[in-house]
């Protein structure tokens, strides 16, 4: 492999590992407001329980009044019963008075209930409450690592980026040009070849093809289009092709 060959598979290798690091970057904004939303959703739920909660007192309120209301009233229908003239009338007096209790009796088990409802959002509540302050402790930490990686993530970029600079530097100008424009639609552009075939695609290599690269020179796949290189100091691969087509491609060689 002669020096501009090894300098473009250098560089490869740091566009790959400057590819990789930006995607890294970039994915920690996410992951950190993946966790703030987690922050924000876990708010609603402590917001949203203790305003049940005030939900359930301002009815308890309501019904004490309206206890309050009945139980005057009844007061009121054993005052006049007192004085009444008539059966009749006394006994209007009665039914309202047993119908007023009545109400009494259902607005005192709604008012259990709003209790029990009550207890169980306070419940609720604390869970949510002891979810938040963890949660928030752990966006902290997250924060305070994700900064300290940023920083550390920077320097590494910048250096890659310097290498390559450096390394783009030793590789000529046409070279360069098939290299970018095959990296720009393929993800990468060279591809090692070893036992006659390309290791991105696994195509076997036609015999001509095959020497012309064993020769150093740099030449375009047949099948996937990427510049074909080989490395002699590069142990062999484990040939991936059935024994049927090995045998068939032994032969053309």
């Amino acid at each position: 492999m002669n020096d501009e060959l090894f300098a473009l598979v250098q560089l490869q290798e740091t566009d790959q590992s400057i590819n990789r690091l930006r995607a890294e970057i970039s994915a920690l904004p996410k992951q950190l407001a993946a966790l703030e939303e987690k922050l924000i959703w876990q708010k609603a739920r402590v917001d949203g329980a203790n305003k049940a909660i005030k939900e359930e007192e301002s009815k308890r309120r309501h019904f004490e009044s309206d206890l309050k209301d009945l139980q005057q009233k009844i007061v009121k229908f054993r005052e006049q019963s007192s004085s009444v003239k008539t059966n009749e009338q006394y006994h209007a007096l009665q039914h309202e008075i047993g119908f007023a209790e009545a109400e009494i009796g259902k607005i005192e088990d709604r008012e259990l209930e709003s209790m029990e409802r009550s207890e169980d959002l306070e419940r609720q509540l604390h869970v949510a409450q002891q979810e938040l302050t963890d949660n928030a402790k752990v966006v902290e930490i997250e924060k305070e690592s994700a900064r300290k990686s940023s920083d550390e993530q920077q320097k590494r970029l910048a250096a890659l980026n310097e290498e390559r600079t450096r390394l783009r530097a030793q590789v000529s100008e046409s070279i360069l040009g098939n290299y970018d424009r095959i990296a720009g639609s393929r993800g990468t552009a060279l591809a090692r070849v070893d036992g006659q075939r390309c290791l991105t695609c696994q195509m076997a290599l036609r015999p001509q093809l095959w020497n012309e690269v064993r020769k150093g020179d740099l030449v375009p796949c047949e099948s996937c289009g990427r510049l074909l290189y080989f490395d002699n100091e590069k142990p062999p691969e484990a040939d991936p092709l059935p024994g049927a087509q090995r045998s068939r491609t032994s032969a053309e060689a």
